[in-house]
């Protein structure tokens, strides 16, 4: 391994942990004297250009990168696995043993860990950058839930109910404290809800100086997804396994990267594209025979099924029949039919919701219909959220002639509701 004064591979800290993670790869080689001896002089290297939250993208400068610093923890992680299957105390070239060097290893992926965690969003997602105010970035909120998913399974040994919570969120000013598995799974969360940001897309990472460096977005996020306790089998992944599918090139027995200077093989599409298929092939040998063959219940089968996110604000405007609404993450607006427009309204004149009959009769559709009409409605809504399964109209029992009856409601969390002119101009259900 260069030392860091004969050029880019000890300068860039990504090259110090590519480098160690390939060593790591075959760690039945590491008590081989190169192997060993490189080990510990990457260790030496991440140890002394460590800065405040993690390591920078070069050597010499303060700022944080949250790419970089990943990329230790996971490297790291891996150098601690390989010293604790050899046992304690075992001694290695280079006159140091298995004890010894891990006592310098765990400190510094707590370090690294620290400081990612430092930096996590409210929502569950980490930025392109350090600082708070930059979009959140789903490749290297993968690579985040990556590293944290490593350090957790090591401290619980495989168990995760003995979780301790860690610190996340300082950057804001309103730190937390969660428990490791709910910090991955959230992080699986949010690229599930945003698939649509990184399923077919490569991610230009401007955190990096000198070079042109693209994440493979589109293989990172699934690996996220799948190592936080997604199912393979999830649609909202099909895009992603598609492309990856086409990618391969079979004349340079590699993937290509599907970037804007055209469709080249490269190493780099490889290795993220072979990690994404490597942790399917570990998820599938954890998934029961309900999610193995698609038909468990829910959204998201495993730990990141959960409930579509609430919808904070609703604006009706009678003009073009738009609908406007914004979640915690994201807002979005989608133009409806008359019909669907009026089912909306309807339901904003009743806070409480109205039986399905009601419905029926105010716009002026058999009973049979009204499910059909509120699922379309719900479609559109989804789609204009690039298929997060965001819903605007919930079931509800409601009262009508005394007992409770099957009904309709606007979703809970759009109780501020904005409106345009909402005066009818006709009777509802008049046209489609």
């Amino acid at each position: 391994m260069p030392s860091p004064a004969e050029g880019r591979p000890g300068e860039n800290t990504r090259f110090v942990c590519f480098g160690l993670t390939g060593l790591l790869r075959y760690p039945e080689f590491f008590t081989q004297p190169e192997v060993a001896e490189t080990a510990a002089w990457c260790v030496d290297w991440l140890d002394r250009h460590q800065v405040e939250h993690g390591w920078p993208e070069v050597a010499g400068i303060d700022d944080t990168s949250l790419h970089q610093t990943a990329l230790a923890v996971l490297a790291l992680s891996r150098l601690r696995d390989a010293l604790t299957a050899l046992g304690p105390g075992l001694a290695l070239p280079g006159g140091t043993d298995t004890s010894a060097l891990a006592s310098r290893v765990e400190p510094l992926i707590g370090h690294g860990l620290a400081g990612l965690l430092y930096h996590r969003r409210p929502s569950g997602a980490w930025g392109w950058r350090t600082y708070v105010d930059t979009e959140p970035s789903p490749s290297k909120t993968a690579l985040v839930a990556a590293a944290a998913g490593n350090r957790h399974r090591h401290l619980e040994g495989g168990s995760r109910t003995r979780a301790q919570p860690q610190e996340v969120g300082g950057v804001h000013g309103r730190p937390q404290m969660l428990c490791p598995a709910q910090i991955v799974t959230e992080a699986g969360q949010w690229l599930l809800r945003n698939h649509h940001r990184w399923e077919t897309f490569v991610e230009d990472d401007k955190d990096v100086q000198g070079t042109a460096w693209e994440h493979m977005a589109y293989a990172l996020g699934v690996r996220g997804v799948l190592h936080a306790g997604g199912s393979p089998h999830d649609r909202r992944l099909a895009r992603a396994w598609r492309l990856m599918n086409n990618l391969w090139d079979a004349e340079a027995g590699l993937w290509n990267e599907p970037g804007a200077s055209g469709q080249r093989a490269t190493v780099r599409a490889a290795y993220y594209t072979v990690t994404a298929y490597e942790e399917a092939r570990l998820r599938i040998g954890r998934l029961s025979m309900a999610e193995a063959d698609g038909s468990a219940a829910g959204p998201v089968a495993g730990r990141l099924e959960e409930a579509p996110p609430a919808l904070r604000e609703i604006s009706l405007m009678r003009d073009g029949r738009q609908i406007t609404m914004s979640t915690v993450e994201a807002s979005a607006a989608c133009a409806v039919s008359q019909r669907l427009f009026d089912l909306a309204v309807l339901l904003h004149h009743a806070p409480g919701g109205l039986a399905v009959p009601q419905i029926a009769a105010a716009l002026h559709v058999a009973s049979s219909s009204v499910p059909k009409y509120v699922q379309r409605l719900n479609l559109a809504v989804a789609d204009a959220f690039g298929g997060t399964p965001v819903k605007l109209v919930v079931s509800r029992q409601v009262t009508d002639g005394g007992g409770l009856v099957s009904g309709y409601a606007l979703a809970a969390g759009a109780d501020r509701l904005k409106t345009g002119d909402l005066t009818p101009s006709r009777t509802p259900g008049q046209t489609n």
